[in-house]
């Protein structure tokens, strides 16, 4: 049995089936024994928190300058500031926004990403929200105001998340400068992206919630004529096409010469 099983004696002192030298082994040995399995069960325990480089003194005494729950506590802390943890973008699909972990593995319960808002329903609070699945966006059909205008190459989207109060929505925008989102600029329909200020997102929202942007994107947008179909979007991937980061290196109004 592994792990921290209890001690066990096997006593038969009073049947005289075994001899005062086995009875005194059975105590010794087992005693020994679990005093081991205690042992390399506190040092695991010991070692999974803190490292393996941590070092046991053997006193009883703390060897951490800094208290563990006060390393956490500040943790804590510095994650409550607006952006993202653990969130990044697969571009494996080039028409399709698909939010991931930010190494690239799926999103799950384990490895969850982290959404840091303003919390809608009460003014000057932060609140976080985990992503625990892969969310994602198909472009293809959404225009924001360009149908029949021809085509774009390093037009900029902006991908953000909505706090609904209780989950973080995935948009994608042409408007940067957004504090909030009502409903009546959302959709989860593509083709109904036709003016700038419209945000294209994975779920339904209800009503007006503060948003959180993950970055932003250089896109190449074909107004007609693509295989993939009409108002096609192409996320670009050269150096400085795709851009995440709490502190945003580009800001609506932003033009480029």
């Amino acid at each position: 049995m592994a792990g921290l099983e209890p001690i066990r004696f096997e006593k038969n002192w009073f049947k005289n089936s075994k001899t005062a030298e086995a009875n005194w082994d059975e105590i010794a040995d087992k005693t020994a024994s679990y005093a081991l399995r205690t042992n390399n069960n506190l040092k695991q325990i010991g070692l999974d928190i803190n490292g393996s480089a941590y070092v046991f003194n053997g006193d009883g005494r703390a060897t951490q300058t800094t208290a563990m729950v006060s390393r956490i506590t500040t943790l804590e802390a510095t994650i409550n500031s607006i952006g993202t943890r653990n969130i990044g973008l697969s571009l494996s699909s080039p028409n399709i926004v698909a939010v991931v972990g930010n190494d690239g593995t799926s999103l799950s319960s384990t490895n969850a990403g982290v959404v840091i808002f303003n919390e809608s329903s009460d003014a000057g609070d932060l609140i976080s929200r985990n992503v625990t699945a892969n969310i994602s966006i198909t472009l293809t059909g959404a225009h924001w105001g360009h149908d029949t205008y021809g085509d774009l190459t390093n037009y900029i989207l902006w991908v953000l998340f909505i706090d609904n109060g209780t989950d973080a929505i995935l948009g994608v925008t042409a408007d940067g400068s957004k504090q909030t989102v009502a409903a009546a600029d959302t959709s989860v329909t593509a083709s109904d992206m036709n003016l700038l200020t419209e945000v294209l997102v994975s779920s339904a929202v209800a009503s007006t919630y503060n948003v959180t942007y993950l970055g932003w994107l250089k896109c190449d947008f074909d107004d007609t004529g693509n295989a993939g179909g009409e108002n096609y979007w192409t996320i670009q991937s050269s150096q400085g096409d795709v851009n995440i980061g709490t502190f945003q290196t580009r800001f609506a109004g932003t033009h480029d010469f």
